[in-house]
């Protein structure tokens, strides 16, 4: 079973900033899951929310803010003691910091059609120029945008976000050609991962902080659990950190 940090490592570190990522880096962790938005001049940044507001100094909406403009405010704020500044950053960048990554979820959350295409075509050159193809896993619960990347850059791989089941998960994961489930691991059943293994999916539960869900998890056979506390699951669980 694999440990990805979710946006870094969120209850240890600023969630979804390079000082974030190099704090799971240096755990000696290189898979990880992380949020990508657009801003006003049309990069891809790296933040959870709509806002800046939560975890910056800054207030408004990310796409009222160009790149610079985002990278200059302070996103370390729900850890004010923080000892140094760390921006909202250019996915470009945390990138291109880390070439020991093994695997990187890209999620996308919902948007319109017009920012999602532009997000997709951002990603696929993403993957092209830091040859991510063997580790990046485009992420969402939106499927307008599973659609718009199978078309874009169809070998790009993909994973249905699914928390809320509206329709079957193992459904739309297969109608959207994806190679992973990303499930809420409160709605994960071992009849759930072992259909989804057998259809040839990949399942990765989110956001497992908690010990023991985590050994039932892995018990149960998932590839990979997302957990803000990766210090945590290092010393507790027998996991495939790098």
């Amino acid at each position: 079973m694999i440990l990805i940090g979710h946006r870094g490592a969120r209850k240890e570190a600023p969630e979804n900033t390079l000082a974030g990522f190099q704090h799971l880096r240096q755990l000696g962790i290189h898979h990880v899951e992380l949020d990508v938005r657009l801003s006003k001049d049309q990069q891809l940044v790296v933040l959870h929310d709509t806002t800046v507001n939560r975890t910056s100094d800054g207030k408004g909406n990310v796409l009222d803010f160009t790149a610079t403009e985002l990278q200059q405010m302070n996103a370390t704020l729900p850890f004010p003691h923080w000892p140094q500044h760390s921006g909202i950053p250019l996915l470009a960048d945390v990138l291109s910091e880390w070439p020991e990554l093994k695997s990187i979820q890209l999620e996308v959350k919902t948007a319109d059609n017009t920012i999602l295409n532009t997000i997709a075509h951002g990603l696929a050159e993403l993957v092209r120029r830091f040859k991510l193809q063997n580790k990046a896993i485009v992420t969402s619960s939106d499927q307008n945008l599973l659609a718009i990347m199978h078309r874009v850059a169809p070998a790009v791989r993909r994973g249905f976000v699914a928390e809320r089941f509206t329709r079957d998960p193992l459904e739309v994961s297969l109608n959207h050609h994806c190679s992973h489930l990303v499930i809420n691991h409160h709605r994960c059943t071992p009849g759930m991962i072992d259909t989804a293994h057998m259809l040839g999916l990949e399942v990765s539960t989110w956001t497992v902080n908690d010990i023991n869900a985590a050994r039932r998890l892995q018990n149960w056979g998932v590839d990979s659990i997302i957990t803000d506390v990766p210090s945590l699951m290092l010393k507790h669980l027998h996991v495939e950190a790098q």
